[in-house]
């Protein structure tokens, strides 16, 4: 299924916009001059302000949970935006600031926070705790070069609404959901609107879209928007950063924290922090593009068991359904019509599977193919999406298409479509993969009354809420293995980088996303451990690529052609076994981590960044990372490589392979086997882990725990969750650890 598209938009797009945001032929651009007036109502500070065309524009201002500045700026007096229901702190209470009058100037206060305005000529500066944020007033020969709060308009009349503000030397920023370039976003321009990026993860396209930027220098800044959004980050001026909004509404929040994780953690609370999953979820799964019946299935966990590989998951993907329909439309749809010809008694087979502590989890996809019972019941009942003009409107790649799409902001049809996810989850389905939801036209009209610009990226917080919910209510697993993401999301606990290729660059790009869009709200990261797009993965690849992906937050085996070790030779087998048994064996650890994310929302998997911030040289490191704050793993990226460069920050480490102490704030130099990568522990860590090796992990309450102690720790407590996910604290005390937990607790001294 070849087709030339050099000269074509991508699936009816185009790229993402990569031209700049100022100095662009055919856009005015009209930004704040001066302060004309001043309103205080009961939860917010209006402002009246001019523009360099001396028309009326609005800023508001009010403090959001005591401590975070909301803003809204339009040029137009009624300004409007779609609500952010997929944001929590959209519901939190508004309240003003104080205000204190000044000749030239304002001076707006509330609990530790102040935002000082210039009226003529405007200037705003906000301060807590002494971090400051400035609005940009950078200029070349007396002409601004990054305006810092205004609107954009093109020829056709089109409003956007634009920020910018100062940046300094050595400061740093991430955030701005999976992107796949650098992790650290200084001279980064890029898009926030969710894509399909087609099988690559080499451009700017991305499946997940978070408006979400913090800085080293102890801000953050969230747009409540599901617009598309562009950003400039010291790219078109180096002192500076922008944001547009393709909205005539700015709106956001401006946040302070003393460290980058305690940023983190802020952004968390806006957005929604995941519950503890299942702990099988935590475990090995399997998948292929796609297991073709049942009695291939079965042979799969065949081999699985006689190659004593750990595993908890099979998983079904496109042909557990009737139907096939890619071919037809180059897209796949789902019209929830069971496959009985391949995977016969579902119910049966499901049964069989859980009876051997194996769960299956099965894709899912929002599309409805056209001429199908499913299909014509919602356009029936008035369920699908419609067009501005009053049509149906449809999914399109390539070939135009009449596939329908499921309206999510109709209660009636948010209820029908969850109803058939759960009937799918009564016959014995544990997990949900939701994939697409990336396609939504923006000439799109939907029941709440917005149209596709606004719904486009909303529509995956639906999508993803809708099977998190359909799966709580029946399984209770608490995790979607979802590919699409947005603000919010991150509450529903699970993602994986989506379609990459099957390449050392593909895997060093896939690990970048995943470092990023830890710093914006997604706890739990997979990869299609050895690629999706790759028919004929070289086993040197799959091996690397296993032995990082095994040692992610989860870990997931899939792609075009077979992922099971035993087509890569021994050396695979065996390396697959000894990473699994060692993901296995850290269980204990993971869940401790999975009690971070849920307390305060900070990721398993974390750039160096999140813990050593103050060190220069880890910004640039995105070849490295740390599980929780105490295992560092280093994947080897690239073909052949026999020797690696590592960066040990600051602290003593021990190689856990080689078993060797070495110092940290230095580099070193080991060599490698393709057997292991290197893996390092941080001196002071307590790391519990399963004492025994474990097939599976459906029950390990009896299954004793050893609390590995590292060199001199200064940790006399801990957590540990069963395999209810009940917390038990423990205790060392006197060189003896106490605990309720029920099953035997040791402890081993590594020095």
């Amino acid at each position: 299924m070849e087709e030339h598209i050099i000269n074509k938009p991508i699936n009816g797009w185009d790229y993402q916009n990569s031209e700049r945001i100022f100095y662009r032929d055919g856009y005015h651009y009209d930004y704040v001059t001066e302060i004309a007036a001043v309103t205080e109502t009961a939860n917010a500070v209006v402002m009246t302000v001019l523009l360099t065309s001396g028309k009326q524009a609005y800023l508001r201002l009010s403090v959001v949970d005591g401590d975070k500045l909301y803003f809204e700026f339009s040029p137009l007096a009624d300004g409007h935006e779609m609500p952010a229901f997929y944001l929590p702190i959209t519901s939190a209470s508004r309240a003003p600031l104080a205000v204190e009058y000044g000749d030239n100037c304002l001076l707006l206060s509330a609990s530790g926070l102040q935002v000082s305005l210039s009226k003529v000529p405007f200037t705003l500066q906000v301060n807590q705790a002494g971090h400051t944020f400035s609005l940009s007033n950078k200029k070349i020969s007396r002409q601004p070069v990054t305006p810092g709060l205004g609107v954009r308009i093109d020829d056709r009349g089109q409003l956007a609404t634009f920020l910018s503000w100062d940046i300094q030397n050595g400061q740093h920023f991430y955030g701005l959901g999976e992107k796949f370039g650098k992790v650290e976003k200084s001279q980064t321009q890029t898009t926030s609107y969710v894509m399909d990026a087609c099988g690559t993860n080499s451009t700017d396209l991305s499946y997940k879209a978070h408006p979400l930027l913090l800085s080293t220098e102890g801000y953050g800044i969230m747009l409540a928007t599901a617009r598309r959004t562009h950003w400039e980050i010291g790219h078109f001026c180096f002192e500076s950063a922008s944001v547009l909004s393709e909205s005539e509404l700015l709106r956001g929040y401006l946040f302070f924290g003393d460290s980058l994780k305690a940023l983190v953690s802020t952004q968390a609370e806006m957005q929604g922090k995941p519950a503890i999953p299942a702990p099988w979820t935590l475990g090995v799964w399997y998948s292929r593009c796609a297991y073709q019946s049942a009695q291939e299935v079965r042979a799969i966990k065949h081999q699985l068991d006689h190659h004593q590989l750990p595993y908890d998951v099979l998983h079904l993907d496109v042909n557990w359904g009737k139907h096939y329909w890619y071919a037809d439309f180059w897209v796949d749809c789902c019209d929830f019509e069971w496959g009985y010809e391949h995977f016969p008694n579902p119910e049966a087979f499901f049964s069989e599977l859980a009876e051997q502590e194996v769960a299956c989890s099965i894709w899912i996809n929002p599309y409805l193919p056209p001429d199908t019972e499913i299909y014509r019941h919602a356009l029936e009942m008035g369920y699908l999406v419609r067009t501005t003009e009053g049509g149906i409107a449809h999914i399109s790649r390539r070939n135009v298409s009449n596939i329908g799409i499921p309206d999510l902001t109709n209660p009636q049809a948010y209820a029908w479509w969850k109803a058939h996810l759960k009937t799918l989850l009564t016959r014995g389905v544990k997990a949900l993969k939701p994939d697409y939801a990336d396609r939504i036209p923006e000439n799109a009209r939907f029941h709440n009354g917005y149209s596709g610009k606004d719904m486009h990226n909303a529509y995956i917080w639906l999508y993803a809420k809708a099977c998190y919910e359909a799966t709580e209510e029946i399984q209770g697993t608490s995790l979607v293995w979802k590919r699409p993401g947005f603000l919010g999301c991150g509450r529903f606990a699970g993602t994986w980088s989506g379609d990459v290729e099957s390449t050392f660059e593909g895997l060093r790009h896939t690990l970048r996303g995943g470092l990023s869009v830890g710093f914006s709200g997604e706890c739990y990261w997979s990869s299609d451990i050895g690629g999706f797009k790759g028919k004929n993965v070289a086993p040197e690849l799959y091996i690397r690529w296993s032995q990082v992906g095994l040692l992610c937050s989860l870990a997931r085996y899939h792609g075009v052609s077979s992922r099971e070790p035993w087509h890569f030779g021994q050396q695979a087998i065996d390396v697959v076994r000894r990473y699994s048994q060692l993901r296995y064996q850290w269980l204990p650890y993971l869940l401790a981590l999975s009690c971070e994310a849920q307390d305060y929302g900070v990721p398993l998997m974390r750039h160096l960044a999140m813990a050593f911030e103050h060190d220069p040289f880890v910004h640039t490191i995105d070849d490295q990372f740390l599980l929780g704050d105490s295992i560092m793993i280093v994947p080897v990226l690239q073909a052949g490589q026999r020797q690696r460069s590592i960066y040990l920050p600051e602290g003593r480490w021990y190689a856990l392979h080689d078993k060797v102490w070495y110092p940290g704030q230095c580099v070193i130099s080991v060599d490698l086997t393709l057997d292991d990568i290197p893996i390092f522990i941080r001196e002071g860590a307590v790391i519990p882990i399963l004492a025994k090796h474990q097939q599976h992990l459906k029950t390990f309450n009896t299954v004793p725990v050893v609390l590995q102690i590292y060199g001199n720790t200064s940790q006399t407590h801990g957590v540990l969750v069963d395999d209810q996910r009940q917390r038990y604290s423990w205790e060392m005390c006197n060189g003896a650890v106490v605990s309720d937990y029920p099953s035997e607790l040791g402890i081993e001294q590594i020095n």
